[in-house]
This record gives C-alpha cells, sequence and structure tokens, in this order.
C-alpha cells in the first residue's frame, strides 16, 4: 500500500472493513473519460472525480509518485495484493482520493490488472499490486498512480527517496488473444457508462460496475445484463446483472484470489477474510462463500464437510459438488474450480473461474440456502 501514500496491510484491511458500505465506483471501461466525462446510465456509476478510466488503444497523462526503496522504508515490501514487491518489481498501486478504504482513481482496478506506463521515451508493462491515499494534482493533472521504487527506475526515472512526483502516460494494454479458448468473449474488462456509437451514453449491454454486500462488501463487481456470469480473457468474471447480492459479492470474491497459486493446505489456518499467499479446493471455496456471506471468518472447511454444508441439491445460482478428496462449485454458469478438469477450452490450469461443465460423478450436490 502505497507509502507517505500508503500504511500497513492491516491498516488497509481494517479500514476497508470500517467503510464496507462505501460503493467503489466504476471498473476499467473501453473507453478514456477524464473528469467524470461519461453520464451514469442503466445503473451505472460514473467515473470517480477527478479520475481516469482507460480503455485498450486510449492512453491518458496523469499525475504519479514514487514510492518504497531505501529512501523510504515505511512503504514495506508487501503490496496490498500480498505479493512480495521486490519479487515482483514492475508494480503500482492505484491511488483512492483520501482514504485507504477505496482506490478508486482507475476504476477500481482488479489487482494484477497491467497498464502499459511511459514516461520520457521509455514504457514498461506493469501490474497493480498495490493500493494507496490519493492527492492534489500533479502539474495540473488527476495523481492516480504510485510507482514501486524499481519500476520508476526501469522507466529511468531517478530515484528520490520516494518524493518523486510527475506525469507519466498510462493506458490499457492489448488483449492476451485468449478469446477463441474462451467462446469468442470480447476482450474488454468492463464498461462504465460508456458511450455507445450514438453517443447516447448508453452501456450498451456493457458491463456496469457496483460495490458488493456481505463480509467483502466495497470490493467493486462489473455486471451484465441476464443471469449468467461471463468469463473474460484475463480470468476475472462479469456477475449477471440479475444475480442476488449474495452471488454478486462471491465473484467478487472469487475475482480477488483468481490465478492464486495451488498448494495442498493453502490458505488453511487463516482467517476468510484474508487474502492468502496460497489456495487449494476447500479453502478457495470457503474464501468465495465467506465473501458472500454464508460462511463466518473463522470456518476452516475441508471438502469432506462440504458434503453436508446447506440444503441438499443443486441450486438456482449456487451448487457445490462436494467429496472427501475435493469440492468446486458452479456460480451463476460458470464454474470455480482449482483446475481445468473439463480438458481444453476449460480455460486456465490454476485456481479461479471456467467456463465448462465437468463430471460430477461420486460428489454431492450441496447449495446455500436460498439459493
Amino acid at each position: 500500500m502505497a507509502a507517505r501514500h500508503r500504511s500497513i496491510t492491516a491498516l488497509i484491511i481494517a479500514v476497508s472493513v470500517a467503510v464496507g458500505s462505501l460503493a467503489l465506483v466504476v471498473f476499467a471501461g473501453l473507453f478514456l473519460a477524464l473528469g467524470g466525462g461519461a453520464s451514469a446510465a442503466a445503473g451505472c456509476n460514473a467515473p470517480p472525480a477527478g479520475g481516469v478510466l482507460l480503455g485498450p488503444g486510449e492512453g491518458a497523462l496523469v499525475g504519479a509518485t514514487e514510492y518504497g526503496g531505501p529512501g523510504d522504508p515505511s512503504s514495506g515490501t508487501v503490496g496490498a495484493s500480498g505479493v512480495n514487491l521486490l519479487a515482483q518489481p514492475d508494480s503500482y498501486a492505484e491511488l483512492g482520493g483520501s482514504t485507504f478504504a477505496t482506490a478508486t482513481m482507475l476504476g477500481g482496478l482488479p489487482y494484477g490488472t497491467p497498464l502499459r506506463i511511459t514516461w520520457g521515451g521509455r514504457s514498461v508493462i506493469a501490474e497493480k499490486q498495490d493500493i494507496g491515499l490519493g492527492g492534489g494534482p500533479i502539474d495540473g493533472r488527476p495523481r492516480v498512480i504510485d510507482l514501486w521504487w524499481e519500476l520508476a527506475g526501469h522507466l529511468g526515472i531517478p530515484y528520490m527517496d520516494g518524493e518523486w512526483s510527475g506525469t507519466v502516460r498510462i493506458e490499457r494494454t492489448p488483449a492476451t488473444g485468449a478469446g477463441n479458448v474462451l467462446g469468442g468473449t470480447p476482450a474488454v474488462t468492463a464498461s462504465a457508462g460508456a458511450a455507445d456509437s450514438s453517443g447516447s451514453g448508453s452501456p450498451s449491454g456493457l458491463a456496469c460496475a457496483e460495490a458488493t454486500v456481505g463480509p467483502a462488501g466495497g470490493l467493486a463487481v462489473a455486471t451484465v445484463p441476464g443471469a449468467r456470469a461471463q468469463l473474460l480473457p484475463d480470468g476475472q468474471a462479469l456477475a449477471p446483472a440479475g444475480a442476488p447480492a449474495a452471488v454478486k459479492a462471491i465473484i467478487a470474491a472469487g475475482n480477488e484470489i483468481v490465478a492464486k497459486p495451488y498448494v495442498y493446505g493453502g490458505g488453511h489456518g487463516l482467517p476468510l477474510s484474508e487474502i492468502a499467499p496460497s489456495y487449494d479446493c476447500s479453502s478457495s471455496v470457503a474464501h468465495l462463500l465467506w465473501g458472500g456471506g454464508l460462511l463466518g471468518a473463522n470456518e476452516d472447511m475441508t471438502s469432506g464437510m462440504f458434503e453436508s454444508w446447506g440444503e441438499p441439491g443443486p441450486g438456482r445460482w449456487v451448487t457445490l459438488y462436494a467429496s472427501p478428496e475435493h469440492v468446486f462449485m458452479y456460480v451463476a454458469g460458470l464454474r470455480w474450480d482449482t483446475w481445468n478438469a473439463a480438458g481444453p477450452g476449460d480455460g486456465s490450469a490454476g485456481i479461479g473461474w471456467h467456463p465448462l461443465i465437468r463430471s460430477a460423478d461420486g460428489f454431492v450436490a450441496r447449495h446455500p440456502v436460498g439459493l
């Protein structure tokens, strides 16, 4: 969390919980809008005041600062996402106004979102691994991003003990080409009140972002019309606008830990409210259910325990399939699993959302009450 610009992880978590009812505003969009130029439409939130929404192929000059390094030891070396920033030096922190509760100056991007950052003729692809405070404009431009000091060095920015500030150009990176694997899913992360071709400001069927409810309340989740979730090429999921709030919160919590390493026993022994360095099948499912308000933070579940959890049989929105050895679940039509068990075309090989149906032989079907 960004330093003079940020504080320690525990403080972030505490403040985030305390103000969880504050809605994170928009997700990253298809179009660039400065200073709230796009109006809210059909339930979409407007861009953050003074913030920036970026689309692929676009770019914006924004105010930036530098944090970390030997001259700024208060920043620490662990990002809000849980990664060691020294091991992942091309990282940035999204800023969020005057509190640590929301990092929305770029629309509330998910951790791991890549941006192309350019300064002085040099460009680096960096990933969001941190969040931090905002601040006043820099050279008349909104201050929206903190650059980890090693990233700043890769750009040729002179190290100034965490005191450098200036302008950089930031833009979304192009899609990775996974759309064919995911059945032609559009190569975008979301839209927030983006204007359609008529200029009316209608979302035109693209996603809108809203805040979730439940223990993980305050997480941004992008929604799409209808009753089915949609998988994006980057592994994130868009929640169906017609789903109950708990389902949207489950999806938001899943997006938090997509692509985390699989380690047998990983995630167990920690409160579900903490982001663990790694997960296994049962701890990842438990984290999502905690996000939806369906498990307490200290309910450490094994896969076998889910055989008797909730109600028997499939649910309308959420269905768990449990055995003594494994547990996976479907949420609004997407499968949450720790591997691509359905074979080719089943998305990432790791922890996260998968688009195909896998065999449920040997598993017990359960569902949350009311879902």
